[in-house]
């Protein structure tokens, strides 16, 4: 397993996002010099940005992208996959194929959280639960033509009101039935809404993407309540390769926070 960090790219500055924001450079330098893997970029208008050029400055330091991400999106620009306002989804539309044109460039996934929006309730839930399946039928297959996946994300119910658990997540995903779907978890979420964190790893291992990894209070692992070692074991039992994700409240600062953080998952892997 590799250890990454999120980072937003130039364009984003939103205090909504746990993700550090600021001078892009100079957040990776103080990533490359903690010994961290790769970093996960997120977006916010991936049209704007240089693809090559982001690359070259996170190669450039001993790192790699370990994927993309997409909150950004809704929480500074207030658009969403599914949304009443057919404007609305299409902007979100255009937004996501260029944040899977970025990860195709790059070789990595696009995560999709809170951006994918909530469902309506009352007599449009139908309604927009065919919005929540038309949006990811149609960029999960955009995603398998480029090579690439969208990787849907089960979250806590006071974030969304849609796909909580592992087993929520696998079950919509299997209905889009794309190869350009998968799934991606947040330690974070998974401590509020799974039963087990072994078993919804288990039972997501064949569609597994990239990891978020929090403590329960969302700072960086090792500061909460999570059983971190039983959690490490599960991945690797299911013989996970992949990148775990540091996207962490910067208490008491970032610097601090993921040296903090990446220390104490080197010890317990």
């Amino acid at each position: 397993m590799k250890i990454s960090f999120q980072v937003a790219s130039s364009e984003v500055d939103t205090p909504l996002l746990p993700a550090i924001q600021g001078n892009f450079e100079e957040n990776l330098d103080v990533l490359s010099r903690l010994g961290y893997d790769g970093v996960e970029v997120s977006m916010r208008k991936p049209d704007e940005l240089d693809f090559g050029l982001i690359q070259k400055q996170v190669e450039s330091r001993g790192m790699e992208i370990a994927g993309v991400h997409t909150a950004g999106i809704s929480y500074q620009d207030k658009v969403w996959l599914c949304h009443p306002d057919p404007n609305i989804r299409k902007v979100a539309m255009k937004r996501l194929k260029g944040c899977l044109d970025a990860a195709s460039f790059y070789g990595v996934e696009v995560i999709v959280g809170s951006f994918r929006g909530k469902l309506s309730v009352g007599e449009e839930r139908e309604q927009s639960l065919k919005w929540m399946h038309d949006a990811f039928k149609e960029s999960s297959d955009y995603a398998a033509s480029k090579g690439t996946r969208v990787l849907f994300e089960p979250q806590h119910r006071f974030s969304v009101n849609f796909g909580f658990t592992a087993q929520d997540g696998m079950k919509f995903i299997k209905e889009i039935n794309s190869p350009g779907i998968g799934i991606m978890l947040d330690t974070f979420h998974m401590n509020m809404e799974d039963t087990s964190f072994s078993e919804s790893f288990f039972d997501s291992k064949d569609h597994l993407g990239i990891i978020h990894v929090a403590d329960n209070n969302r700072l960086y692992p090792g500061n909460g309540h999570i059983p971190w070692s039983d959690l490490i074991s599960s991945l690797q039992s299911i013989n996970y390769k992949g990148y775990l994700s540091l996207q962490i409240k910067m208490v008491p600062d970032f610097e601090t926070a993921a040296k903090l953080g990446i220390d104490y998952l080197r010890s317990v892997m």
